[in-house]
């Protein structure tokens, strides 16, 4: 009876870590659980979150089943850590689940948006289930944006998503039942990216000493790349007789080119003569691919080296190529077909970045005699 007790001390909870969602296991110090749990497969345990845990998918989810120990499921809304409950789905949601999937990867998507798309369904799934609803229409919508990202801290962009995926996934099935035009999206919000100067551009890439970061760096930089661009470049894009860079199956499922610099077409070769990649340009440890964490620990380490306390992203470096390109009086046509935006709309927000247009601004105080 003892070694029940103790095994039923499992709590099950979403986390979200190392920029992943993952199943978390917290319990107290239990040799016998701790061994229980080791086998499950994919497991690893965090000092940092004092728990084990595992891939956030149904495999995970039936594993756990099988340990034989009661899980406590939970729900509890922290910006934190964004924990929501876990259930285990039945085989007609599953099959429903995997049938949108089959229809995404058929027209292509973006296997990036694939899983974002699934990913906030079950989002949804889980949220219906736990407040016994099961007749779906607007007011329903409504209210799970508000309890989930409104009141859960998510942002408008991850909102957007969840209601891209439900008006394609209502209108594959065919649902009559809710006017799918009438699914209202966020307010756009009208912040302005933060950006570097030409200068502090310079000192970052000057700060890294080794080869492969400064090229990573230096080629979101200067081809004004989106980070998952840059994991998926492979050496075959590079093209030194055309000098550009094909980016391919981009977001929208678009390629471009890009101009190649002749000063990143030297660094690039200079980081190949010694690296020796394979298929991708930059590949991981161990692995065909460099990982999308690792570029940010890259970024950050060099803002550090540089004293650079601004709120700076790895899409901070697009936002300053765009920017920069506008201070150079680049055609904002040039600018847009090289960020591979679909809106000329979206491109101009750089020109509310750029510090010539800045300086013609005014104050009444530029009026003033000295005082």
């Amino acid at each position: 009876m003892a070694q029940t007790n103790q095994l039923s001390s499992i709590q099950v909870r979403k986390i979200y870590h190392r920029d992943q969602h993952r199943i978390g296991l917290f319990f107290k110090y239990n040799l016998q659980l701790i061994e229980r749990v080791k086998i499950i497969p994919r497991v690893r345990y965090s000092a940092t979150l004092k728990c084990w845990h595992l891939p956030n998918d149904e495999d995970s989810i039936a594993a756990l089943n099988k340990i034989k120990a009661h899980l406590s499921y939970y729900e509890k809304s922290e910006k934190k850590n964004k924990k929501v409950v876990l259930h285990e789905f039945d085989p007609e949601t599953l099959m429903e689940l995997k049938s949108f999937q089959n229809y995404l990867e058929q027209r292509r998507y973006a296997s990036n948006t694939i899983q974002s798309y699934i990913q906030v369904l079950k989002v949804f799934t889980n949220w219906l289930y736990q407040n016994k609803i099961d007749q779906l229409n607007i007011s329903v919508v409504e209210k799970f944006n508000k309890a989930y990202f409104f009141e859960g801290g998510y942002s408008r962009s991850y909102q957007n998503i969840f209601i891209n995926a439900l008006k394609l996934y209502l209108r594959k099935i065919d649902f009559k039942e809710i006017n799918i035009d009438a699914i209202e999206r966020p307010k756009h919000s009208n912040y302005l990216p933060s950006v570097l100067s030409n200068q502090e551009i310079k000192d970052l890439i000057s700060s890294y000493s080794n080869l492969k970061h400064k090229s990573i760096v230096y080629t979101i930089y200067a081809c004004g790349l989106r980070k998952s661009e840059l994991l998926d470049l492979q050496l075959k894009d590079i093209d030194s007789h055309r000098m550009v860079i094909r980016i391919r199956n981009s977001k929208g499922a678009k390629d471009r080119d890009v101009a190649l610099p002749k000063s990143l077409l030297h660094l690039l070769r200079t980081y190949v003569r010694n690296y020796n990649p394979k298929v991708y340009l930059f590949n991981g440890q161990g692995k065909i691919q460099y990982s999308a964490r690792s570029i940010d620990k890259i970024l950050q380490s060099g803002l550090r080296k540089c004293g650079i306390y601004k709120k700076i992203t790895t899409h901070s470096l697009r936002h300053s190529y765009a920017t920069h390109l506008v201070e150079k009086n680049i055609n904002l046509r040039y600018i847009q077909d090289a960020l591979g935006h679909k809106s000329s709309k979206t491109t101009e927000i750089y020109t509310k970045l750029s510090k010539e247009n800045i300086a013609k601004m005014v104050s009444p105080v530029d009026f003033w005699e000295d005082i």
